[in-house]
């Protein structure tokens, strides 16, 4: 759980209930016999409230009842118990642990989805008794899904990002988005393991419109740069696709929507879902073009700042990246176009640019600086090549060229 300045730590409320739930549940599944009747009487003894007479193992005066009334006579000692002490508890817990992300380091805690199986079939064996501590969860599971969203699709920051760093409120904008994405899912399989399906829908789709954003914040970034070159919107893309696992895991969400919602286009109407991925793929399609210009006029010599120019060849490392890496069967097909595309530019920009650093080491007069700048991008498209894989003869002639040209250099400077 996250420290917040000038705050104790809140613990997790009802840990040793949410284990001995677990447990219970496990041996109420189980064949019902006198021994397995103490087993449940010794674990509920430590939640049984001072009021509540100390009940008695009924099953020792029932030998060879059917199974079902074996076990209804066990509960019928033990259900003030479940109902007033480990139902609530088991909703605070999961409150704490799904709603309130809290977390803890004591061994033995049952997962989360665990607890939930638990208290459904818990609520079951009492015929739907304490159905209400299963209806408290999903509500704040639901009205927490919908809250977070409203923030996220408003753009703003999570309450532990603000408090701790104002400054840094809207950096890592695309991870933030990812993480809030994964919480959704853990919210997801709460809500399937708790049976409530009206719920899940509304989570499914706050769920989805939450992935539209993500990536309409993305195809922004990414268009930004490419209206507006300034060091703004340079930012904003660096941000974006420096994030590129944020990015995947909201493009993975995105194709998994698209398949598990399938909406039926026609000449008017694109599904949403779709038209939100279709978008940024043509941003970054338009992206890959802005950068390939700035990164080929900088190869062939133009002034371009070094670190500009690295940052450049970030961006176009972290496409292709997306690219290589969004493996999803509903994968479309301009993915592996671009894929293809920045591969084949990059080769023809470490062809030109291996070129023209011949080109100025053998001009008269010599430009030893021009040369050494060259020689710098040079290795950075050298390296770009490798982080794409592309390991061929394109590479190797840069390679031979770069060698050649920092020899030169360093015997004209002795």
């Amino acid at each position: 759980m996250p420290m917040r300045s000038g705050r104790a730590p809140v613990p997790l409320r009802g840990a040793r209930e949410a284990r001995d739930a677990v447990t219970l549940a496990r041996l109420l599944r189980g064949t019902i016999t006198p021994l397995r009747g103490d087993e449940v009487l010794a674990l509920l003894e430590p939640h049984r409230p001072r009021l509540v007479p100390k009940p008695v193992n009924p099953l020792a005066a029932m030998p060879g009842q059917p199974q079902g009334r074996l076990l209804e006579a066990l509960l019928r000692p033990t259900a003030p118990i479940i109902l007033d002490v480990l139902l609530p508890r088991l909703r605070d817990h999961l409150i704490d642990r799904v709603v309130h992300n809290k977390g803890t380091a004591e061994d033995g805690l049952p997962g989360a989805l665990e607890v939930a199986t638990a208290l459904r079939a818990l609520v079951a064996l009492l015929r739907g008794a304490g159905r209400g501590a299963v209806l408290s969860v999903v509500s704040a599971i639901e009205a927490d899904a919908r809250a977070d969203a409203d923030r996220l699709v408003r753009g703003e920051a999570p309450v532990a990002v603000a408090e701790e760093d104002p400054a840094g409120a809207t950096a890592g904008a695309m991870d933030s988005l990812a993480h809030a994405l994964l919480r959704f899912e853990a919210r997801r399989l709460m809500l399937e393991t708790l049976g409530a399906t009206v719920a899940l829908r509304d989570v499914v789709y706050q769920s989805r419109r939450l992935t539209r954003h993500a990536l309409r914040r993305a195809a922004e970034a990414m268009d930004g740069f490419g209206a507006d070159r300034g060091i703004k919107a340079l930012h904003a893309s660096l941000a974006t696709l420096a994030s590129v696992d944020g990015l995947l895991v909201v493009a993975m969400r995105n194709l998994d929507d698209q398949e598990e919602h399938r909406e039926e286009a026609n000449a008017f109407v694109e599904p949403a879902d779709r038209k939100a991925m279709n978008d940024c793929l043509s941003a970054a399609w338009r992206l890959s073009d802005t950068l390939f210009d700035l990164v080929g006029k900088a190869a062939n010599g133009g002034d371009l700042d070094e670190l500009l120019f690295e940052a450049l060849l970030r961006q176009l490392r972290s496409l292709h990246q997306f690219c290589t890496d969004l493996d999803h069967a509903g994968r479309p097909a301009v993915l592996d176009t671009l894929e293809r595309r920045l591969a084949e530019r990059s080769r023809a920009l470490a062809g030109i640019a291996g070129e023209r650093l011949v080109g100025i080491l053998l001009a008269r007069p010599a430009d030893p600086a021009k040369a050494r700048r060259l020689l710098a991008r040079g290795q950075s498209l050298a390296q770009l090549l490798y982080d794409m894989g592309q390991d061929g003869d394109e590479l190797e002639a840069l390679a031979l060229r770069l060698v050649v040209a920092r020899d030169a250099l360093n015997h004209a400077a002795a």
